[in-house]
C-alpha cells in the first residue's frame, strides 16, 4: 500500500480502520454491509452510491457533496442546439407492419407445442407436472402411446396379507 498515491486511498464508511484503493471501495462496501448490517445504519447519497453517510449528517452531505455539481450542471444547462449538419429529413414509408394482418402474431407456446422440442414442466405442482409429462409423451409418440405402455394389472392374492393397520389373525396350527 506504500506505492500508491494518498489521494487514491479511501476509508470504509462502516469501519474507519479499513483503508483501500478508491477503485476497490464498491467491492469492499458489499462485504462490510453484510458484516455491519445490524450495527451501523448508513444512508446512500443520491449523487454517488459509494457515499454512505450516517443519518444525522445526511442533509449536510447532500448540500455539500462534490458530485452534486455534476447533477446540477445537467439539470440547469440548456438543451443542445441542433444544427443543419445534425438534422436529417423525415423518412416516409407506405409500409406499416402493424396493420399487416395476413401474418399471425408469434406465440412461443403454440410453436413449442407443435415443434419437436423437449419442454420442461417448470413451476408446476406434482399433479400438473404428471399431466404435462403424459401430454408430452402423447405429443411426441402419438395418441396410441398410452395403450402400448400400460403395465399389466397385478393378480389379486387369494389370501391377502394383513396391513399394519389390521390386527393379525390368530395363527392356527393344522392338526
Amino acid at each position: 500500500m506504500d506505492n500508491y498515491d494518498e489521494s487514491d486511498m479511501v476509508y470504509c464508511p462502516y469501519n474507519k480502520e479499513h483503508k483501500m484503493l478508491r477503485n476497490k471501495l464498491q467491492q469492499h462496501i458489499l462485504k462490510c454491509r453484510v458484516i455491519y448490517k445490524d450495527k451501523v445504519e448508513l444512508m446512500v447519497c443520491p449523487f454517488n452510491n459509494s457515499h454512505l453517510i450516517p443519518e444525522p449528517q445526511f442533509f449536510q452531505h447532500t448540500q455539500s457533496c462534490e458530485d452534486r455539481n455534476i447533477i446540477v450542471h445537467y439539470q440547469t444547462s440548456a438543451p443542445a442546439v441542433l444544427s443543419e449538419d445534425t438534422r436529417h429529413p423525415k423518412i416516409e414509408s407506405e409500409e406499416n407492419w402493424d396493420d399487416d394482418e395476413s401474418v399471425p402474431d408469434y406465440d412461443p407456446q403454440v410453436y413449442c407445442s407443435r415443434a419437436n422440442i423437449v419442454r420442461e414442466p417448470n413451476g408446476l405442482f406434482p399433479a400438473q407436472r404428471k399431466a404435462f409429462i403424459e401430454q408430452e409423451k402423447r405429443r411426441h409418440f402419438g395418441e396410441d402411446y398410452e395403450e402400448e405402455k400400460k403395465p399389466p394389472k397385478a393378480k389379486a392374492r387369494a389370501d391377502p396379507r394383513p396391513t399394519p393397520y389390521e390386527p393379525r389373525r390368530p395363527y392356527s396350527r393344522r392338526q
